[in-house]
Parts: C-alpha cells; sequence; structure tokens
C-alpha cells in the first residue's frame, strides 16, 4: 500500500452498495476505484468523500495494467471552505469533474499537472469573486500541462487561428478549424492572465459560452477520445 493524494473527478452507481470512482492521484495519475458504500447514520460522513473534486489521502494497493486499483484509509486532505455551499461554485465545480476525467483519461504520473490542479481548487474555493470566467482559465491554461499548449508566436489584431497546428496564421485553412479574428484575440489575453487578475477582464456573457464552445473544440481535436460533457447543459442554465 503506498499514501497518495487524489481528486475524485466522477462517480457511477454499480449497485445499491457500490459505486465506481474515478480519480486522479499525484503519484500514478487516473485510475478507477470501487467503493463500498456506508450503512447507517453514523457512516454517512464517509459516503461524501467521493463528492466531485474532493482532495483525499488513500492508501492505494497500485497494480499496473489492473482496471481496479484497491484503495483504503481514506480521509479527507484538503476539506473545502465554500465549493459544496456555495451553488455557482458548485455548478462549476460538476462541470470541471466532468471535464477533467475526459481530458485525464488515460494520464499517467504526472506531479505538475496534478499540483497545477490542486492549487486552482484551493484559489477557487478561496476566491470571492470571478466564478464565471475561472473555467475557462482553468481550462486553457491546463493545456501547458498535458503538452497542448496553443502557441502564441507571430499574433497581430489580423490573425486568425488554426486550431488543428496550435498557431496563429494570416490565411484561412483548408480543414476549416481555426478561429477567425475576433476570436483569436481571446487566446492570447486566457493564457497571459493569472487568476488574481480575472476579475479586471469584462468578457460579455455571450462572448464567455462561445469561447467556452472554442476551448472544447480544442481539447476534442488534441486529446483523443475527449467526448461530450453531460454537465454543459446544467453549467449554460445556472449562468444564462
Amino acid at each position: 500500500m503506498q499514501r497518495t493524494k487524489v481528486i475524485v473527478l466522477r462517480t457511477l452507481k454499480y449497485s445499491d452498495s457500490q459505486i465506481v470512482v474515478s480519480l486522479f492521484s499525484k503519484d500514478f495519475g487516473f485510475f478507477t476505484t470501487m467503493v463500498r458504500l456506508s450503512r447507517g447514520s453514523r457512516f454517512a460522513g464517509k459516503n461524501t468523500f467521493w463528492q466531485v473534486l474532493n482532495i483525499l489521502e488513500v492508501s492505494v494497493d497500485y497494480r499496473v495494467g489492473n482496471e481496479i486499483q484497491k484503495l483504503s484509509e481514506v480521509s479527507i486532505s484538503l476539506p473545502w471552505k465554500d465549493i459544496p455551499y456555495n451553488p455557482p461554485k458548485a455548478a462549476v465545480a460538476i462541470f470541471l469533474g466532468d471535464f477533467l476525467f475526459h481530458a485525464l483519461r488515460g494520464e499517467g504520473e504526472n506531479q505538475i499537472l496534478y499540483e497545477y490542479i490542486e492549487n486552482s481548487l484551493l484559489w477557487f474555493d478561496e476566491s470571492s469573486s470571478a466564478f464565471t470566467t475561472f473555467h475557462l482559465f482553468f481550462m486553457i491554461r491546463m493545456t501547458r500541462f498535458i503538452g497542448i499548449l496553443p502557441g502564441l508566436d507571430g499574433y497581430t489584431k489580423r490573425s486568425m487561428y488554426d486550431l488543428t497546428l496550435s498557431c496563429f496564421t494570416m490565411t484561412v485553412p483548408n480543414h476549416g478549424q481555426y478561429l477567425d479574428t475576433s476570436d483569436a484575440v481571446y487566446l492570447p489575453i486566457l493564457l497571459r492572465t493569472d487568476y488574481s487578475q480575472m476579475r479586471h477582464l469584462k468578457i460579455p456573457r455571450k462572448k464567455r459560452w462561445h469561447m467556452l464552445e472554442i476551448i472544447l473544440r480544442y481539447y476534442r481535436l488534441h486529446v483523443p477520445g475527449f467526448g461530450e460533457l453531460k454537465s454543459l447543459e446544467t453549467l449554460r442554465e445556472l449562468f444564462s
């Protein structure tokens, strides 16, 4: 058994007493485990361990090649102060758990990526503003840690952006996967702005949704198997 920190990404009901939990760990990357739910009121708190984006410390008997890994000695590592109790933040958290599940499946050990995610979530939990744009900055900045960072060389106000080749261009790509000049301008802004500066940016609501769709489109082009996010519509309803 080895102790490691994990972030809960998704849970699926397996039976009345068991759930399948997808996790991203500091030491082993993405993996899945089976959890038996505790019965009785005195065990109810343990079942809340598996809420999306909880950060836990676990002991895992990690075996390379195993579809399901075995856990023991589970505890909350960093209890949230605000995310579960703030409806807009909770909705963003559910969306990000869905996003991370799709983006990180197959991701191996990547401690720098793990630290980025954990530190970003801690900032989000403690922040009193910028709920509506945090996910945009989080998602686009994460590209750096999974090897698909958009290139910014050659940018001008007249540039378009080739989403397939990840570069600015002055000519329309034949494949059609590109951003026009009005959308391309937001990429340098998103990548060069840190979380503490987000509140100073006034991105109109319709443009925020458009940029979210563009970021998801970019992930679909560059992350194999990246699918549709079921939580997207819930997020849209809350912030529309």
